[in-house]
């Protein structure tokens, strides 16, 4: 989970909780969190355990308040002792990360587990996330899908994904592409692109079936549209192999290069190999380098192939090559980080 997101689910503790304390989480939504330490404090002092949790978030955030990890635990500490779920979720988050203290993934997995049977659909999701790691309690498939599907069945579309990630690759139940298909749906209904990728990837695997070729095309193309880079890659080879469209080599290049300049691995591997084989233009030799080399970066893979082109370029050339490495690398991303269940 990236720290954007973890930062999202903090603070939906904040808005989600914060009912009791009205005139503090309106002072929070306007931006006056001076205002907003002030009436949280005050409720806070006077045991209200809603606004202790609001507390620990300001001080976790540093909003009107100066960062104080010690301080956002111990008002956290002291909601959860309340029995409020959502304290105990931050309480596990802060153990998670390591916030003020080295990470102690003992603590983080007895508070999410706290705050998960009490129902808080997020604190299931990073349970199951930890058993599905092995982190601090055994590696367990079957706990990992179980609090998955709760969090799944309470709305919340990271579980939804990661449920039906599980459902289809289950070594002990069997796949079970129909349910899984379900819950993508259910996922990429809110808004979840790795979910509707996936969609697309099932009907992309049907290629031979026009009709799911067709949706797989359309759903490739919005998404690729969208910047999603997979999506890019898999469309770039729809078009460049005539899966769900016509054959259209330029326009394939063009979204392998899309996806492969935002540092897909993968993208620049297939983008190298239509340069080195020639397919639909002309070979070129020192493209196909640079797109390798760049790949080689973060790929075995590719750092094969490269080993074996290099037996087949010449000085000159891979001298411009590596020329047009320089400037790839300075146009590309890095891979952003996932937090999901991949096949």
């Amino acid at each position: 989970m990236s720290h954007k997101l973890l930062v999202g689910l903090i603070l939906l503790g904040l808005t989600r909780h914060a009912e009791a304390a009205d005139t503090g989480a309106d002072a929070f939504r306007r931006g006056d969190f001076d205002h907003a330490v002030q009436l949280f404090t005050a409720r806070a002092n006077s045991g209200d355990r809603i606004a202790q949790n609001n507390l620990g978030v300001m001080y976790l955030k540093g909003r009107g308040v100066a960062v104080d990890f010690d301080k956002a635990r111990a008002f956290f500490e002291a909601s959860a002792a309340q029995g409020l779920a959502g304290a105990m979720f931050n309480l596990g988050t802060m153990h998670l990360r390591g916030y003020g203290a080295d990470v102690d993934y003992g603590r983080a997995s007895h508070w999410f587990r706290e705050s998960a049977e009490l129902g808080d659909r997020e604190a299931q999701f990073f349970l199951g996330l930890m058993y599905y790691k092995g982190q601090s309690v055994m590696s367990d498939q079957r706990q990992a899908r179980a609090w998955f599907r709760r969090a799944a069945e309470g709305g919340l579309a990271a579980a939804q994904f990661n449920l039906a990630m599980m459902l289809m690759s289950d070594d002990d139940t069997g796949t079970d592409e129909d349910e899984a298909l379900r819950w993508l749906d259910a996922a990429a209904n809110q808004g979840h692109d790795q979910a509707r990728l996936q969609i697309a990837k099932l009907h992309l695997a049907h290629v031979d079936d026009p009709h799911q070729a067709k949706v797989a095309f359309k759903a490739m193309g919005e998404l690729a549209n969208a910047g999603e880079p997979e999506a890019q890659m898999q469309f770039g080879l729809m078009h460049t192999f005539g899966h769900g469209t016509p054959v259209n080599h330029e326009e394939g290049r063009f979204w392998l290069r899309q996806s492969a300049l935002q540092g897909l691995t993968a993208a620049q591997i297939n983008l190298a190999s239509v340069y080195a084989e020639g397919i639909g233009t002309e070979p070129d030799i020192v493209k196909a380098y640079a797109w390798l080399a760049l790949g080689a970066d973060n790929s075995a893979m590719a750092n094969q192939a490269l080993a074996s082109l290099s037996r087949r370029i010449k000085p000159k050339e891979r001298k411009l090559a590596e020329a047009m490495l320089t400037e790839l690398r300075r146009k590309a991303l890095q891979p952003p980080e996932q937090e999901s269940i991949e096949q």
